[in-house]
């Protein structure tokens, strides 16, 4: 056995001012509240909670929880605490609703500092079990030259891996056993301290296996400032197209999680936060990739932190790779991200993609439900969402303009004792069928418990609109089911309501509106029971190591069972009355065309090219063509000729 190392950190490392976490806790014992702030906090979490937080009852149910007494009894005991022991209480009582959505954000000095270890954790499977290993390193550790990635970790303080990472878990909120894991293990070596528990050793102790030889370490909590801005408002690029709903309205966002995978972009991949500076100084579009770019996998995209594309070679084949990192734009423009998916989408090849959502804690619902009509024929139907029927929510709806549409239930179960509003679409269905399908080869999307809010309804509208198989590579999505606004948003939008300002900083985020899923799984809610894979998958350490390099092959094996189709239109002669269209198509025995949604024309397909001469309308023409295999809608393609 060798002599236990300590890890340091080189004077390079470019994180600014880092402190030790005695040093931090000696920061946030400073008294910062006044018993009146904490009597605020304390009303307005229970404001909160009580009347509008639409999982209440759920989470009673499920949880044997009452957040409603343990608020009651810290307003009681308060005056008795610290301010770290009062805020750690507050923050567990938020916790222990298991909602990533419903948020106490601790005020300053818990804001921007971030606590790490200098190693990333990961789970892996060997021999039917569970193992973890060091995936990553922060390059500027020095003090052990055998703390290397791939270093098998065996022990944690003394106890069994699997066991600390269970006990873990329990510290950390999660819609279900597998997030919880999830967040768990992610924890064990980075926390935002603004909404997770301030950890409570000084240093970890940790025993290893590296080349099949044990060897122990010491790692360090160390604390830096990300630049994340936990409270600031959302840039006013204005409503996404067709909607007079404010953006910030539209979010269904894990914000630990966003907070989390900028950090670790921070330490772990420094390269791809240089090539986000990059293209943020040189804006402007992307040139085509060229043919030696293609071949190299990596397709440069205008939106780094967002997006990565780039074309995988495996034992099945070759398809496209493209990773969806998160829905939150932090500069708002939803629709420079969605142009953006547009164009790679057209570079990808054809006959198969892998749509990797894992890791993507969300962001704006409409960006994530616009997405869906891209792969497939048939019209997407928005998830429904619903408000727990309170007095406070019919009030909140009347004052709220975007909330309109769910007061008349809400007012009637003041009669009926409904629990919940009727379920609505959060904007109308055109508003996400507007483009119609671009990909016409098979789709396979993977997912992971740290999938949750926008991507969970990304996922359950993959699932349910019968786009594609799931591979998951846990037994199901993070399983956030929910619109989530500020408490800021609630006093911004309720006018003499009676949510006031919070001090020093602090914020509340909720659950408002629950989401329901649509198709043969209608009325089921997403939180708490997520999206259940279609085809389970288990990492092992050659993904962590390798790129994934098992999981694509997964994947490509997946892809093969679909078919590769196509349905590409080019518009030749037009005149007042007619257009002609040259169709090339694969895989596909007739098409059906509809002229601002009337039917028109119905043509057998015998051969991959076919003309066609559709009659125009005067004004607006809209042109889709469905695209059959024998009776089945396989393929779609959308025109506007409006123009």
């Amino acid at each position: 056995m060798s002599i236990m190392a300590e890890i340091k950190l080189d004077p390079d490392h470019g994180l600014g001012t880092v402190r030790t976490m005695p040093d931090f806790r000696e920061l946030t014992e400073q008294p910062s509240l006044s018993g009146a702030d904490r009597l605020t906090l304390l009303d307005q979490a229970a404001l909160l909670i009580d009347t509008v937080y639409v999982h209440l009852l759920h989470k009673r149910a499920m949880y044997a929880v009452e957040p409603t007494q343990r608020l009651r009894l810290l307003r009681h005991r308060q005056s008795r605490l610290t301010d770290a022991a009062f805020h750690a209480e507050l923050l567990r009582i938020f916790v222990e609703l298991r909602d990533l959505h419903t948020n106490y954000i601790l005020p300053q000095p818990y804001q921007g500092p971030f606590a790490f270890l200098g190693v990333l954790l990961e789970q892996f499977w060997q021999d039917g079990r569970p193992a973890f290993l060091v995936s990553k390193t922060f390059p500027h550790l020095v003090g052990d030259a055998r703390l290397v990635e791939g270093a098998e970790i065996t022990h944690w303080n003394g106890a069994p891996i699997a066991l600390a990472v269970t006990r873990n878990a329990d510290r950390e909120a999660g819609s279900n056993s597998g997030a919880r894991l999830a967040r768990g293990l992610e924890s064990m070596t980075l926390r935002t301290l603004a909404l997770s528990p301030v950890p409570d050793e000084d240093w970890v102790d940790v025993r290893c296996l590296v080349d099949g030889t044990p060897h122990e370490t010491r790692l360090r909590w160390r604390v830096f400032d990300t630049a994340a801005d936990l409270n600031g408002p959302l840039p006013d690029n204005g409503p996404f197209a067709g909607l007079s709903v404010p953006s910030a309205h539209l979010v269904g966002l894990d914000l630990r999680t966003e907070v989390v995978r900028q950090a670790k972009k921070q330490l772990f991949v420094p390269a791809a936060v240089d090539e986000e500076r990059r293209v943020a100084s040189e804006p402007g579009d992307v040139p085509e990739p060229t043919a030696a770019q293609v071949a190299a996998s990596e397709i440069p995209t205008t939106r780094p932190d967002e997006l990565r594309a780039r074309v995988v070679t495996t034992a099945a084949g070759t398809f496209g790779h493209l990773r969806i990192f998160t829905f939150h734009m932090k500069d708002q423009k939803i629709e420079a991200f969605l142009n953006e998916v547009v164009r790679l989408l057209d570079v990808l090849p054809k006959n198969g993609l892998i749509l990797d959502v894992r890791g993507n804690g969300g962001g704006f619902v409409v960006a994530a439900e616009f997405l869906l009509q891209f792969f497939t024929p048939r019209p997407i139907q928005p998830e429904p969402m619903q408000l727990i029927s309170t007095d406070a929510t019919r009030e909140l709806c009347a004052s709220a303009e975007d909330l309109a549409g769910w007061l008349p239930s809400v007012d009637q179960a003041i009669e009926t004792g409904a629990q919940y509003s009727s379920a609505l679409p959060l904007y109308p269905a055109e508003v996400v069928n507007g483009v119609g399908q671009l990909y016409h080869g098979p789709v396979v999307l993977v997912t992971d418990a740290l999938c949750y809010s926008a991507t969970d309804i990304f996922a359950a509208g993959f699932q349910d609109h019968r786009i594609g198989p799931v591979l998951g590579i846990d037994e199901a999505t993070g399983a956030g089911g929910a619109n989530v606004w500020t408490h800021q948003n609630l006093v911004d939008g309720w006018k003499d309501g009676p949510f006031r300002p919070l001090p020093s900083g602090a914020q509340f985020r909720v659950s408002l509106r629950r989401c329901l899923r649509v198709g043969e799984r209608a009325g089921e809610p997403v939180e708490d029971l997520g999206v259940r894979p279609d085809v389970p998958y288990r990492m092992t350490r050659r993904d962590l190591l390798e790129g994934n390099a098992d999981l694509l092959e997964r994947a490509g094996v997946v892809l093969t069972a679909g078919t590769p189709r196509r349905l590409d239109a080019e518009v030749g002669d037009r005149t007042a009355s007619a257009v002609t269209l040259s169709l090339t198509t694969e895989a596909l025995t007739g098409v059906d065309v509809y002229v601002n949604e009337r039917p028109v024309q119905s043509a057998p397909l015998t051969d991959h090219k076919a003309t066609l001469t559709v009659p125009l309308p005067a004004g607006r023409a809209v042109i889709r063509l469905a695209g059959f295999d024998g009776d089945t809608l396989v393929a779609a393609r959308t025109l506007d000729l409006s123009s």
